[in-house]
């Protein structure tokens, strides 16, 4: 009994999570804060993400592996990035290009060309780099609070908006808050997205809600690197 009860418990932790590690990033820059990792200590997570043989790719690219039963890359690993602030462009595109490494921007629609925030030119330039654009929402709002017909207005009009100024097919979403719950992964699907990524305390394997960790200026080096231990073995 013991020992079918461990198997059970091995199972669901492994269904916790993904198959590859997914990096929850904000912003890069010269504080170090809750959502600000600083440039330098960016550099350096790359710099070891690069020298310990990870490569990055996209949700899509995860998406297709599961459809298609594909193997992706050895070590694999996801990037990504919420808000879609200035320093998506000026800061984190040139660090990641300098390493030949890819990421997913999450933008906030109705954010674009405020100040602080990239403009639709910079999102068309993340775009042309290679970057996977995702929606992060029309405004931010915590979705599980908002009815049925708010969460829709979110969820679509965030997306036909990236694909009018961008002119291709957007399927990645990012929950705001990392929040979500059943319905809103329904009303996800429903919208046409593809994939989502959530947080640590909702996040799960599923391609709706898929369990990424967040990297700040409180991250730690050696925490930094201890979540991704896991997964080369």
């Amino acid at each position: 009994m013991m020992r079918l009860l461990c198997v059970l418990l091995l199972a669901g932790c492994m269904r916790a999570r993904p198959e590859l590690p997914i990096l929850n990033y904000h912003s890069v820059g010269d504080a170090a804060d809750d959502y600000t990792v600083p440039l330098a200590a960016f550099e350096e997570q790359l710099d070891w993400l690069a020298s310990h043989g990870f490569h990055t790719v996209s949700l899509h690219e995860l998406a297709e592996s599961r459809q298609r039963r594909a193997p992706l890359p050895d070590k694999a690993i996801i990037l990504t990035f919420d808000d879609g602030k200035a320093d998506a462009l000026a800061i984190v595109l040139p660090a990641l290009r300098r390493r030949g490494m890819r990421a997913t921007f999450f933008v906030i629609t109705s954010l674009v060309g405020r100040a602080g925030y990239v403009a639709w030119d910079g999102v068309r330039t993340l775009a042309d780099a290679g970057m996977e654009i995702g929606s992060h929402t029309a405004t931010h709002p915590r979705l599980p609070d908002l009815s049925d017909a708010r969460v829709q207005y979110e969820l679509v009009e965030s997306r036909l908006t990236l694909q009018a100024e961008l002119h291709r097919p957007v399927e990645a979403l990012a929950y705001p808050y990392n929040s979500v719950r059943a319905r809103i992964e329904k009303a996800a699907s429903a919208a046409g997205y593809r994939v989502a990524v959530a947080g640590v305390e909702h996040g799960s394997a599923d391609l709706l809600s898929l369990r990424r960790v967040p990297v700040n200026g409180m991250t730690r080096m050696e925490q930094f690197t201890a979540e991704l231990a896991v997964f080369q073995r």
